[in-house]
């Protein structure tokens, strides 16, 4: 559901150019038996291959799908699949790219929503926010690919690979370029995550070092940012010095490195109805949303969305769609501390977005019939159907329940 999420809103925010979903392992049955080191969502359905018939559905009529091999390693750490899938990609794909005339590749995880076109047109000054002051050398317009110069959202990551790791080892080589950079310069120009935009030339160099360092640098460390460690230390290798700006996402709460500042300009907004993000002059949003925290609101934290609460089988016909939030939760979450309206618009833009997707492609791909109630609440500890049985009891989930249906509707089933 979170790849449909990402394909079908950049179909809906009108996203040019063609997306690609590149999926591995999906042949590979013994992987879902296999338990991860790192498991970030409930075990059970989750686990389950997704049958190629699926993996072609999608409310966006123009997008691609890719499939490569399985790679060694990724049963226990599935994040090796990034590195060796894009350098798979790009050198096997290569030849259809250039026939294409593509020539910057825009690189997103699955748990990114659009909110507005991610464009190469160049934004006017107001509309970037670079925290962070760089060389000089950066792009005019800055957020503008061109060959040896990335763009790429600012990540926490700061600098921290220059000492973590030992990188003469990781690359093979004491002269390595990597090895020249301070701490403080890594954090500059590499502390980088998706959106990644590069030239298609340099990504198709980057993916070879990205893919070659990672393995090195998880036995150095087991950590789940070790494919963004990975990409870090090839791009200074390669001198891929990247634009970092701060505008593109909010994935978290906080004050800086982020759309925030957009966001906390925000006062009223319907959590049920969030507006088209592409006209709300003179407010702002960031590009995209990125799923990687588990929000609540309000003060009470009495709704929340965390992506590994939805249940896995959320796009099949006759599953709920999710129960939404009252429509002021924006409107009564403070501007604190704790960023509550952070937390708030992130929630509102997602479940209201989402529960459209869901609709659409029910719509698209189910009998007339298909369930549309939105009964599903995600939630941090279940009150409700604490005792049913998920591989035998119907919209039985781990960390969501169903709502306002009676007590007894296992029963009327």
């Amino acid at each position: 559901w979170q790849a449909e999420f990402l394909m079908a809103t950049a179909h809906l925010v009108g996203q040019r150019g063609r997306i690609t979903r590149i999926v591995s392992g999906c042949h590979d049955k013994s992987a879902e038996n296999v338990r991860h080191s790192h498991q970030t969502f409930p075990s059970g359905k989750n686990d389950l291959l997704v049958p190629v018939d699926d993996l072609l559905k999608s409310v966006n009529p123009d997008f691609g799908l890719y499939i490569t091999p399985s790679f060694e390693g990724a049963k226990d750490f599935p994040w090796i699949n990034k590195p060796s899938s894009i350098k798979y990609f790009m050198h096997h794909a290569r030849p259809e790219l250039d026939r294409l005339g593509e020539t910057v590749i825009a690189i997103l995880d699955p748990d990114f929503v659009f909110l507005k076109p991610l464009t190469q047109t160049g934004s006017r000054p107001e509309d970037i926010i670079l925290s962070r002051k760089s060389d000089g050398k950066e792009n005019h317009p800055q957020d503008v690919v061109k060959k040896g110069r990335p763009v790429a959202q600012r990540y926490g990551l700061e600098g921290g690979w220059v000492r973590m790791f030992d990188v003469a080892k990781i690359t093979g080589d004491k002269n390595a370029a990597s090895l020249t950079y301070t701490e403080h310069e890594a954090a500059k120009f590499f502390s980088v995550g998706p959106p990644l935009m590069l030239h298609i030339d340099d990504i198709s160099a980057l993916s070879v070092l990205w893919e070659r360092y990672m393995r090195p640098v998880l036995e150095q460390d087991k950590d789940i940012l070790a494919d963004m460690w990975a990409y870090s230390i090839g791009a200074a290798d390669l001198g891929l010095k990247h634009t970092t700006l701060d505008q593109y996402m909010i994935s978290t709460w906080g004050s800086h490195g982020q759309a925030f500042s957009w966001v906390d300009e925000w006062k009223k907004m319907s959590c049920n109805n969030p507006p088209d993000m592409r006209n709300i002059n003179p407010l702002k949003s960031p590009t995209f949303l990125h799923l990687a925290s588990n929000f609540k609101a309000p003060e009470s934290k009495e709704w929340m969305f965390h992506k590994g609460h939805v249940p896995a089988d959320i796009l099949d016909c006759d599953s709920p769609l999710i129960k939404e939030s009252p429509d002021e939760l924006f409107n009564i979450s403070p501007k604190d501390r704790e960023h509550r309206n952070q937390h708030a618009w992130i929630l509102c833009n997602t479940v209201a977005r989402l529960n459209k997707i869901l609709f659409l492609y029910k719509e698209k791909f189910c009998p007339k019939d298909f369930e549309r109630r939105k009964l599903v609440r995600l939630i941090q500890r279940k009150t409700k159907d604490r005792h049913c049985d998920q591989r035998r009891d119907k919209w039985c989930y781990p960390l969501a329940q169903i709502e306002d249906l009676p007590n007894n509707w296992r029963d009327l089933l």
